[in-house]
């Protein structure tokens, strides 16, 4: 959990689709990524399905933003 989130903001929370990742070290790339980013309250990646679930404030995050951070890492964001 990520202390940088206004804990009475109401959370949204988005999937995305991610290729690239291959192993548990990939997983921790962009879970890292993804809660560096301010506004992020959780983020679960599942290697499986290729997806991370994000819990945020989107009073203080967006999606371009962490399409942006898991490119900055090195992976894919798959648009559907």
């Amino acid at each position: 959990m990520n202390a940088k989130f206004n804990k009475g903001a109401i959370m949204k929370t988005s999937e995305l689709n991610i290729n690239g990742m291959g192993c548990a070290g990939c997983v921790d790339t962009v879970h890292s990524a993804l809660t560096e980013l301010d506004g992020v309250n959780d983020a679960v990646v599942d290697l499986g399905e290729g997806r991370a679930t994000v819990e945020y404030d989107e009073n203080e995050v967006d999606i371009v933003q962490f399409e942006k951070a898991i490119s900055e890492a090195g992976y894919e964001v798959v648009k559907e």
